[in-house]
């Protein structure tokens, strides 16, 4: 196979983050990593929002770049929302020993980050079958390529692979764009004016009905694959989750990627288009159910946290509720707390985390509440906190609920409520203000003095007026 290197241009490495340029860190791995796990090189980013680039991983002679990583931490704390993402290049050896990470600079807005090298030791993998494993992860994307492309003949294509014929509404299903070339293939091929058809093709590929969670590709890695019995290597473009949002079909149009077919003896320098066959994605309705047009799809389950289950009234406690499994987490939302006699609810922080890896989105999405016992009692926790959600593995509806029972002590607080409420206004100072009781100020004094004078004043005045009304008529 004769393949440029021209092909992982640096347009690709422009994406938005969210990130402040002093924040920005880059985490080698651990120095020793079995043949099944990858070694990974991290870089952090933190902060506001912004517009960023940054530069291509290091390469480690004797390792192969495999898929990145994106894991993305919002959390909402006192309505202020803070974001951390880590983009993961991970590596993998096809083999035991000792590989040289070479001291390396990564450039972040401009921003060089420099980090010392270290000898990577590879050891015997932990599961003696992690191949097929791997294996196993890659064949659902094979086999759609392999159902649009027939002909084994052809030396290389361009292919969308998507691992779901169909799927419910809110369920996720991973689509990726590649470019497939034969081991044997005689020609050199080099992308014309890549960066730009790769913005057109994914404009035109991009289903408007569904909500994206892209795993941010920014170099082409080659990766050997089988099709049909034919070896190739794969050098992917984009790859991305998508969650439809209603009942309407998904589709992905035919798309044309431009490559140019470098001179070689007894071949023209020439250009030839390869072309991705369209792709029709069924989208099922979920069964009916009140929650249905809000609901989460996927695989879930339910890890929870409190510090204590034995409680006194009028003391507060936090209580932790964690979402997390494969499916769109920003749909996981939990129901308001109901008001009651027992708990005061208040408004929980959120945190979510997302991690895109291999083929998969999963993470969690957790809710911190804080409550205050008003009344002493035993509450068995799952009638405060359950959550409905649609699992794709069941094919039903399914329910998360707390397995918790909490025991409250202490005297009834249900009396207290007016004392607890803000009266506002002068009951606000009521505390502060000294209540001694203490002669008047010199100064209220004389002012309670002229305000006599003014009034005797006054009534002289009118006297004075009345009596020479008088004089006057008897004159007359």
């Amino acid at each position: 196979m004769r393949f440029s290197h021209w092909f992982c241009f640096p347009f690709l490495l422009v994406f938005r983050l969210s990130v402040s340029a002093q924040d920005n860190t880059v985490e080698p791995g651990k120095k020793t990593a079995a043949l099944d796990e990858p070694f990974s090189i991290t870089l952090v980013i933190q902060g506001g929002q912004a517009q960023n680039t940054h530069s291509a991983f290091p390469d480690i002679q004797g390792m192969r770049k495999r898929d990145v990583a994106l894991t993305t931490s919002k959390q909402n704390t006192n309505g202020k929302n803070t974001v951390v993402q880590r983009i993961t290049q991970n590596y993998m050896a096809d083999k035991e020993g000792k590989y040289v990470l070479n001291d390396f600079a990564m450039t972040v807005n401009g921003r060089e980050l420099r980090t010392k090298g270290m000898v990577i030791t590879v050891i015997q993998p932990a599961n003696p079958d992690y191949k097929l494993l791997a294996d196993s992860a890659l064949a659902k994307e094979i086999s759609s390529v392999e159902s649009d492309y027939a002909d084994t003949k052809q030396n290389a294509f361009f292919a969308l692979g998507v691992d779901k014929a169909e799927v419910f509404v809110g369920e996720g299903f991973t689509a990726s764009l590649a470019l497939y070339i034969a081991d044997n293939n005689p020609v050199e091929l080099q992308p014309y004016q890549a960066g730009k058809q790769l913005v057109e093709i994914l404009k035109k590929l991009k289903p408007g009905n569904c909500w994206e969670e892209d795993f941010h590709i920014r170099e082409f890695q080659p990766f050997p694959v089988t099709i049909k019995g034919r070896k190739y290597t794969q050098y992917k473009m984009f790859q991305a989750t998508f969650y439809p949002f209603n009942a309407d079909t998904v589709v992905f149009p035919q798309a044309g990627l431009t490559m140019l077919i470098k001179k070689t003896s007894g071949i023209k320098e020439a250009y030839q288009t390869f072309y991705s066959a369209p792709k029709i994605l069924t989208v099922k309705e979920l069964p009916p159910h009140p929650l249905r047009d809000g609901i989460a799809v996927g695989t879930f389950r339910l890890e929870e946290f409190i510090a204590r289950r034995r409680l006194r009234t009028g003391k507060g406690f936090y209580y932790q509720f964690k979402v997390t499994g494969e499916g769109n987490l920003s749909a996981v939302t939990l129901p308001a707390m109901p008001s009651n006699a027992a708990f005061d609810f208040f408004p929980p922080e959120s945190k979510t985390s997302l991690d895109l890896t291999g083929r998969r989105v999963a993470g969690s999405k957790t809710f911190q509440f804080y409550a205050l016992p008003k009344e002493p009692g035993i509450y068995p926790w799952a009638a405060y906190f359950r959550w409905i959600y649609f699992n794709v593995e069941k094919r039903e509806y399914d329910t998360l609920a707390s397995g918790l029972t909490l025991r409250v002590g202490g005297g009834s607080l249900r009396n207290q409520g007016i004392s607890a409420s803000d009266l506002g206004g002068v009951y606000d100072a009521l505390d502060s203000e000294d209540n001694r009781l203490r002669p008047l100020q010199p100064e209220n004094q004389w002012r309670r003095v002229a305000n006599i004078l003014v009034l005797v004043m006054l009534g002289v005045t009118l006297v004075l007026i009345l009596w020479r009304g008088k004089m006057t008529g008897k004159g007359q």
